[in-house]
């Protein structure tokens, strides 16, 4: 099964943190090997696992922890019963190469993590500032303490490939046909082989980055009209209507409120 690209970007917007468990009551699969273009924090607080990173592949034992860099192929396999691993994936602004943190070489690595945790339940006021300085007090002891994970990406990155020339054609001439040609596959083909590596059809993964982009712009003042030039619209009015259908809001409203969020601090 190839790898595939989890889809974190629209909660990573609302929230510059995604915080879970993730638990299996028997030996099995956790996690299925695939990527997504954030960095990602594991650690085991109960149970043994075996974890893929890269090329690399190593026993996961209770109280180790892991940093896996931005775009690396990764997965996750219980060999034990009652694993408990907790899942941070996050963008910080800090590309920090792959840690890995035996049992025992950090200082209160638990209870940091466990804080973590608990401030994503919670959500009590301040909790994104609180949990972003867990998160870089976790960072550092992985660098001061932690082994630098010695992997290699696998061959191919095909996904991550794939992301980046959407990514550097969002404004152009960019469909199924034009993406299938650059790959060098049939249209057919390369439409099927494209919902696997990237785990959605390719019109919804153009149309969530054509979304997310679209952000960006406006938040930083273009108007409807330039930003539907921009991202390669036939006019304003059929990118304001995609833009509704994607994030529920117009053009003018998310504006406006990205100014007034902009306002109060």
């Amino acid at each position: 099964m190839l790898p595939y690209r989890e889809n974190l970007d629209d909660r990573l917007e609302a929230f510059p943190l995604l915080v879970s468990v993730n638990y299996r009551r028997t030996a099995g699969q956790m996690a299925a090997e695939h990527w997504h273009p954030c960095q990602e924090l594991l650690y085991v607080f109960d149970g043994e696992a075996e974890q893929i990173v890269g090329n690399n592949r190593f026993a996961f034992h209770a109280k180790d922890a892991v940093l896996i860099p931005a775009g690396m192929i990764h997965g996750t396999c219980a060999v034990e019963e009652e694993c408990y691993i907790g899942v941070t994936a996050f963008n910080c602004g800090i590309a920090l190469p792959g840690y890995y943190l035996a049992a025992g070489a950090g200082e209160e690595m638990e209870r940091l993590f466990s804080r973590l945790q608990e401030e994503s339940v919670l959500k009590k006021s301040g909790r994104q500032l609180i949990a972003q300085g867990i998160l870089f007090e976790i960072l550092g002891q992985l660098e001061r303490y932690g082994e630098p994970l010695a992997v290699e990406e696998l061959p191919g990155g095909e996904g991550q490939k794939l992301e980046e020339y959407l990514r550097q054609n969002l404004g152009g001439d960019l469909s199924l046909q034009s993406a299938a040609a650059y790959a060098g596959y049939s249209p057919a083909y390369f439409s099927r082989y494209f919902a696997k590596v990237m785990g959605m059809p390719f019109k919804t993964c153009v149309d969530r980055m054509k979304a997310q982009a679209a952000r960006g712009m406006l938040a930083d003042g273009l108007s409807a009209a330039a930003t539907a030039a921009a991202l390669g619209y036939d006019t304003p009015s059929s990118f304001c209507r995609a833009f509704k259908r994607l994030t529920g809001q117009t053009p003018s409203e998310y504006q406006s409120e990205t100014q007034k969020m902009d306002r109060s601090g």
